[in-house]
């Protein structure tokens, strides 16, 4: 932080807002290399504090915002080691006890041997006094001038300076600037994406000891910023008791504020909202709103030490907290589910206000079903868990099926403490399983959580989601494959050179209408077949579609592909006859057959095929 008194703040929005003036410009930068160097100029010439300070004023004139220019100095001096002469000395080898006399040794022998008398009213009396105490403490005269206010703040010597780039240095001063500015907040407001940034603020709270609860809250937070702040669909929210809403102690409340920015800071995705009661003299104390986000924030503003978290999911490649749940995602991504596994999301609100983040998340139509993965652990530890497990807030109900938690626990079984707590580790264990559904609770040994039961779950949402798409499939949807497969074709048979492919060929894609309408290809697949059952797919016209594959082919081109396949015998022939229609090559051996064809096979060579049509 900077002093208050530095604070540099704008007012906006009638005089309800308040925000810091941040360092942006190249003009910022250059201003703080030159103070920089007036810093490291002194350190190498060991020079007084108060040359410096000298020296820093001269900067100030020039420039003509001396807050800035104080507040970048400040910062510096805490990367700087002050001592008075006589350490300096002792530090320069100079160690002999009668050179070297610390300051208030001297003052105090001055004091002493001038109230012995009257006071040093003249220079000649002054010089007496001065001599007399120099013979006293056995070093000459220069010694005693030169030390006896050395350890005053301006007579300090510069005597190590930890250096720093302009850039870091601007970086630090926009983010002393908000520490300083929260250090007046009455509530602070953190939304913030991904679990594993949560996991990590949450952890500083506590460390910090800040109060705080956590909520769901609409996305007043998450609309002024960028898209990825609104995580599935909900905003997390952290508000903190700021400082100005304690009774006592808000100086060292407001530094634990402070020690808190950077980390949240450090996350992928943030945005801060606040309430700052600033004094004035003519208005008094007042209230304003500050409030930012990532996208909001300067582009410097980030200590060296902190690099952006990345959001932690098993795609991206990112350290896990054990060898278990990376083997877990790897072993998972294996099986290309479609389902999008997500390492620590965010966290499930508690009716307390506090949080709990699970290992995983699987995500997929909506759906979202938690893993809580337990590797070494004590009859604490699953208490607190079931503790946590019952006092996940009734509205989530999201989290529930059947009432029960939609939530798979596994439980390694090597970890038990000692034989003689078997039953007890039983119970536990039965408890825990109580909270889930069926077969949610997973036990595994040597460090290998086992799929099947997972995965079987994930297959039964899906199918169960196919066939509820299926069933409300749009009539968008149907229209367009009556049109893809009808009109089009009968458009163009005006024009029978065109064989470019696609619905101009009369040929459509299954996958490119479900990637279109975002539903499961197998979900068009089930609402074309119940068409055909009900026989519902046939115009006034009488044209129709084939499903061959994952195409549809229109009855007009099955038509003109059956009248030539009557004058054809080879196999490859076939093949050939399909190319020119721009059949899929997928469909080929599928479209033979459907069309009443059985394939020949004469040794392992396709051009000895033949195709026969198959007696009805």
């Amino acid at each position: 932080m900077i002093p208050l008194q530095l604070l540099r703040v704008k007012i906006s929005n009638k005089g309800k807002n308040i925000a810091p003036i941040f360092c942006t410009s190249d003009e910022d930068v250059s201003l703080a290399a030159n103070i920089i160097g007036e810093f490291e100029e002194s350190w190498k010439k060991r020079d007084r504090k108060g040359l410096l300070t000298d020296r820093i004023g001269l900067i100030e004139s020039k420039h003509g915002d001396y807050k800035l220019v104080r507040g970048i100095s400040t910062l510096l001096e805490r990367r700087c080691t002050f001592v008075n002469t006589s350490e300096q000395s002792r530090k320069n080898g100079i160690d002999s006890v009668d050179l070297i006399i610390e300051p208030d040794v001297i003052r105090r022998s001055l004091f002493e041997e001038s109230s012995k008398s009257d006071f040093a009213l003249t220079i000649l009396r002054r010089e007496e006094i001065i001599q007399s105490v120099a013979r006293q403490l056995g070093v000459d005269r220069e010694n005693v001038l030169n030390q006896m206010w050395g350890d005053l703040d301006e007579n300090l010597v510069v005597e190590n300076f930890d250096s720093i780039t302009p850039a870091i240095l601007v970086a630090w001063y926009n983010l002393a600037l908000i520490q300083t500015l929260l250090f007046s907040c009455t509530t602070l407001q953190v939304a913030l994406h991904g679990g594993s940034s949560w996991k990590r603020v949450l952890r500083d709270v506590k460390r910090v000891g800040l109060m705080y609860n956590i909520r769901n809250q609409p996305s007043t937070l998450a609309d002024r910023t960028s898209k990825n702040m609104t995580y599935h669909g909900d905003t997390i929210v952290c508000s903190l008791d700021g400082p100005q809403s304690m009774f006592k102690m808000t100086e060292i409340y407001g530094t634990a504020i402070a020690k808190l920015l950077p980390s949240i800071i450090s996350a992928e995705s943030w945005s801060l909202q606040a309430w700052i009661i600033r004094k004035s003299v003519s208005v008094g104390r007042k209230m304003y709103e500050f409030d930012i986000s990532k996208e909001e924030a300067p582009r410097l503003m980030a200590l060296p030490d902190q690099s952006n978290s990345k959001k932690l999911t098993a795609k991206s490649g990112s350290s896990f907290d054990s060898t278990v749940e990376e083997k877990f995602a790897i072993k998972f991504q294996q099986f290309r589910t479609g389902w999008t596994l997500i390492r620590e999301p965010d966290p499930i609100i508690l009716d307390n206000d506090k949080a709990f983040i699970p290992d995983f998340m699987f995500e997929r139509y909506g759906r979202r079903i938690y893993l809580e993965i337990v590797g070494f652990w004590t009859t604490e530890y699953i208490e607190r868990k079931i503790g946590k497990l019952t006092r996940i807030s009734s509205p989530n109900k999201q989290l529930y099926k059947d009432d029960k938690l939609d939530i798979f626990i596994a439980v390694n079984s090597d970890y038990y403490t000692a034989s003689k707590y078997k039953k007890v580790e039983k119970d536990l264990i039965t408890r825990l399983g109580s909270l889930v559904q069926k077969d949610h609770l997973i036990l595994y040994k040597n460090g290998q959580v086992p799929l099947k039961a997972i995965l079987s779950y994930l297959k039964s949402i899906d199918q169960e989601m196919i066939r509820r798409i299926a069933s409300t499939a749009s009539n968008d949807l149907l229209a367009e494959i009556d049109r893809l497969t009808i009109g089009i074709t009968q458009d163009n048979n005006e024009d029978d050179s065109r064989t470019d492919g696609g619905s101009f060929s009369g040929i459509v894609s299954i996958g490119e209408l479900a990637e279109k309408y975002n539903i499961p290809s197998d979900s068009v697949l089930i609402a074309l077949r119940s068409r055909e059952a009900g026989n519902v797919n046939v115009n006034d016209n009488g044209r129709s579609y084939l499903i061959v594959g994952t195409y549809l082919i229109s009855h007009s081109k099955i038509l003109e592909l059956e009248k030539s396949l009557n004058s054809i015998s080879s196999f490859m022939d076939a093949i050939f006859l399909f190319k020119k229609y721009n059949v899929p090559e997928s469909c080929h051996v599928d479209l033979l057959s459907k069309l009443g064809y059985d394939i020949i096979w004469r040794g392992m060579d396709s051009t000895n095929a033949s195709i026969e049509r198959r007696k009805r």
